[in-house]
């Protein structure tokens, strides 16, 4: 067996000890922390119902943003994008909120006016869309609705 062979080899069965590894650790730590997870996540999203009880659609996006600001990057995105969807499901409509708001799935459009409502915001990182994402779908199920 030559030279290159046996380094092939001792590269590749070293990457396979590597990924199964990385394989049992994934696996020990959600078993370890998936309650939590979906605990955290059950919280919020009840978090922003109750709030949405309180206010209109406008509110619960102003509130989503303000809570993102304080709290940037995928976390604070995830966070805010349950807060949104639950506070915007239990809110008073607010006039024209939804008009203007492209479908999910027109992805140029929806791209674009995302990009354009996290400027508007004082937002520019790439996370601030998805909790714009939250009010197309939350438009999109409303406009279904209501046919």
């Amino acid at each position: 067996m030559t030279t290159l062979a046996k380094t092939f080899i001792v590269i590749f069965a070293c990457g396979f000890v590597l990924v199964i590894l990385a394989v049992l650790t994934a696996a020990y730590w959600w078993s370890h922390h998936s309650r939590e997870i979906f605990q955290k996540v059950e919280s919020t999203y009840t978090e922003g119902t109750e709030y949405g009880k309180k206010t209109d659609n406008q509110g619960c996006l102003s509130e989503a943003l303000s809570r993102y600001r304080q709290n940037r990057g995928i976390t604070g995105s995830m966070s805010a994008n349950l807060f949104v969807r639950g506070c915007l499901e239990s809110s008073r409509p607010t006039p024209g909120f939804c008009d203007n708001v492209p479908r999910p799935f027109d992805i140029l459009k929806s791209a674009q006016w995302q990009a354009k409502q996290c400027k508007d915001a004082g937002l520019s990182d790439s996370y601030c869309g998805q909790i714009f994402s939250q009010v197309q779908q939350y438009c999109e199920t409303r406009e279904s609705k209501q046919k």
